[in-house]
């Protein structure tokens, strides 16, 4: 009599999934969780097969009562920045038809839900990168699906790079914007990449520094021929940072730093100015007291009006009587003992800070034996004009001695009559 109960609930379950499918959907490799009706009574005597669609094998034979529909998002490969990404939400053929929803990443540039099976985005760009969302929704059931979408394009840098002599070293930035691994970049086509300068002092002359070998061991290679003034040095790359690491500063470095990703299609490129400021003195860093000295603070060109030029010291006075903005160029007419220290200029631009250069300055007091050999010295090179006088007139005068003897004539002549001989001045 139990037996027959069971039976009875059980045909009347079966005909309830028949008039109400449950339709579930699941992406491909996840997991899926089946609902099953509840059966009064004596439950662990019914035994329930599940097929699937018109199999008349049963695919899992345990107690669910309604079938599935799996979700399959085709692979989507990595897309150069600017092209069209395709993205195609795949659902097995059913005559229930779910509402399908694509669903961007987070703080992408596409907040705007795109509906349908299938979608592309035109002229995407790095903020396209991230995991994308495929929302199924059928008889207030919703399903996810999901894709990482790799954009391939350079991380956004500063245009300029401020640095001083106070650095001993400085990078210059480039990476890829998504954490793409080698593999994908070469499938997409990449075969090669070079870092170039070109210095400010001369914008016509462009250098290779770095090109890149993409083998088995992706790294920057120095460039044969390359100028030796700019230090780079050639590394392994392990992951997405291209960048220049620890150039050693000097005024040969301001200029223009391009990097270079070469794809078959397109190359994807990134600059960045590097300036490097300079504070110098005229009279070098160790100064005796009461001399006069010109402080330079200099990018090494004219910079524009919009940028401010701070000076500090730390113990002298002279910076204290300065009104702002204060010139680039100090003057000091007489330096003091008390003007040693640490002579600071610093360059901001719009209220920011960009960077600051520092110059040691000593003042010494002069020696009393300088000053002595300063007289001597004097003395000496005033006697030793006076004696190139003397001499000079000494020798002017015998001249004109000379040139007066050469004038005066004299004959010697014989007159018979007088029968005298001898010399007559004529």
């Amino acid at each position: 009599m139990m037996l027959r109960w069971v039976l009875i609930l059980l045909f009347v379950g079966f005909l309830k999934a028949q008039e109400n499918p449950v339709v579930i959907y699941a992406q491909v490799g996840g997991t899926v969780t089946l609902p099953i009706y509840r059966v009064e009574g004596n439950a662990g005597n019914v035994y329930v097969n599940w097929y699937r669609g018109s199999d008349t094998i049963p695919t899992i034979t345990k107690n669910p009562q309604s079938g599935i529909q799996k979700v399959t998002i085709p692979k989507v490969p990595a897309v150069m920045a600017g092209d069209i990404l395709s993205l195609e939400c795949k659902v097995d053929s059913s005559p229930f038809k779910p509402r399908v929803t694509w669903i961007p990443p987070q703080n992408s540039c596409n907040q705007i839900n795109n509906y349908g099976e299938k979608t592309e985005v035109r002229g995407v760009s790095r903020c396209n990168s991230g995991v994308w969302t495929c929302k199924l929704e059928y008889d207030g059931r919703k399903t996810e699906a999901t894709t990482t979408v790799f954009i391939i394009d350079l991380s956004p840098f500063a245009d300029t790079i401020y640095t001083s002599y106070s650095s001993s070293t400085v990078d210059i930035p480039c990476s890829l914007y998504s954490n793409i691994p080698w593999s994908v970049l070469k499938e997409s086509g990449l075969w090669g990449g070079s870092w170039s300068f070109t210095p400010l002092s001369d914008p016509k002359s462009t250098q290779s520094l770095l090109s890149l070998s993409v083998d088995l061991v992706v790294r920057w290679n120095i460039t044969q021929g390359a100028n030796n003034t700019i230090k780079v040095k050639g590394r392994e790359l392990k992951d997405q940072d291209l960048s220049i690491r620890n150039l050693p500063v000097s005024e040969n470095i301001r200029g223009v730093y391009t990097c270079d990703l070469k794809f078959n299609t397109k190359t994807l490129s990134s600059e960045v100015t590097v300036e490097v400021l300079k504070v110098s003195s005229s009279g070098g860093t160790r100064v005796y007291e009461g001399q006069s000295v010109n402080l330079t603070c200099t990018l090494g060109h004219q910079h524009s009006s919009d940028f401010e030029v701070k000076w500090s010291c730390s113990s002298c006075s002279f910076i204290s009587s300065l009104k702002p903005p204060h010139p680039s160029s100090l003057s000091i007419p007489e330096v003091k003992v008390k003007d040693s220290g640490r002579w600071t200029c610093e360059l901001w631009k719009n209220g920011k800070k960009l960077t600051s250069a520092v110059l040691s300055l000593k003042i010494v007091k002069a020696p009393v034996d300088i000053w002595l050999c300063v007289a001597i010295s004097g003395g000496v090179v005033g006697f030793i004009l006076l004696l190139v006088i003397v001499i000079i007139c000494i020798r002017r005068h015998r001249q004109m001695m000379m040139y007066r003897r050469r004038k005066t004539k004299f004959c010697c002549c014989n007159n018979p009559q007088q029968n005298q001989k001898g010399f007559y001045k004529t």
